[in-house]
């Protein structure tokens, strides 16, 4: 009740986008294929073995359809996007040393506060390459090895859509000389980069049944299920995060949009069937609100 603000629990009134962290899970299969590429390990063509499944100690990796479709073997990174694989994230990872994806994700600006003019923000969590093993390099590939705030996510992502350069998020609308003082434009990737790995996520929604496509906007995107971790810190709950992150209009993106949702208990629990439809329907108001002009050529019926 906002009449009587001061009843409300810190637990009611914190904003979650800033304070909360938590693992990403697919959504940052964005980030580790980004990196690799940065680094020259793979490019728009590579091809990238898909075993299915990998054991690691008493543990077992597996992709989630593993179990019905077994192993595609040799896949592309469009095919890595659309079916959202664990285990060629995992080999795309393994192609980096500790450091080096290490440091990309410091570029990308994980593990410190983005800097947005909005108080209590969290830095979230990411352990020092010297702490890095295999398995924790393996995890951090398809999004558990690290947690992470909605906004690092945000900041992270619009380098994609921004020609490779982050812009510390802001809310209030500075003068010329404030702009110059408070708002930094951080050089993240190459420009080069971030285009090809937008054609490729635009090219992963268009190609597949996506509750995130549209028949207005080419949309680069990626949904996301992460297990959400118990309130001990110790293992997981039976709870999931469902996300999904992307920008649109991919040839001079105007809107980047980032759907999570906590805990949801009804239906098929994955980001495309529970954060997908949100991103959707935001979006198409969004773009209905701004005025966005299509970049979508509608074929033309012959008469």
């Amino acid at each position: 009740d906002p009449n009587h603000f001061e009843k409300a629990s810190n637990n009611q009134i914190k904003n979650w986008t800033l304070t909360d962290v938590y693992p990403p899970g697919s959504t940052f299969k964005i980030i580790t294929v980004t990196s690799a590429m940065e680094l020259g390990k793979i490019n728009e063509n590579s091809i990238i073995k898909d075993q299915g499944m990998i054991k690691f100690g008493n543990y077992k990796i597996k992709n989630y359809d593993y179990d019905q479709k077994g192993a595609p073997g040799n896949i592309n990174l469009v095919y890595l996007f659309e079916h959202s694989s664990n285990i060629g994230s995992v080999n795309v990872g393994f192609l980096m040393k500790h450091h080096e994806f290490y440091n990309m994700l410091k570029k990308f600006g994980f593990g410190e506060k983005s800097g947005i003019d909005l108080p209590g923000e969290s830095s979230g969590l990411l352990a020092s390459p010297h702490y890095w093993d295999k398995g924790l390099h393996m995890t951090m590939s398809y999004g558990y090895g690290t947690s992470v705030s909605i906004m690092q996510m945000v900041s992270a992502v619009s380098a994609l859509a921004n020609n490779g350069v982050r812009v510390t998020p802001h809310v209030i609308k500075y003068s010329p000389e404030e702009a110059a003082e408070k708002i930094k434009r951080i050089p993240t990737i190459s420009a080069q980069t971030a285009k090809t790995i937008t054609k490729l996520l635009t090219q992963s929604v268009n190609n597949g049944k996506s509750s995130i496509k549209s028949d207005k906007y080419n949309i680069a995107a990626k949904t996301g299920t992460s297990r959400k971790p118990s309130a001990d810190g110790r293992g997981y709950s039976g709870a999931m995060y469902t996300s999904t992150i992307g920008y649109f209009p991919v040839d001079d993106p105007q809107v980047l949009i980032y759907v999570v949702v906590d805990s949801a208990t009804k239906g098929a629990v994955w980001g495309n069937t529970v954060a997908g439809p949100v991103f959707h329907e935001v979006a198409e108001q969004v773009a209905r609100i701004l005025d966005i002009k299509p970049d979508k050529v509608q074929a033309k019926i012959k008469s």
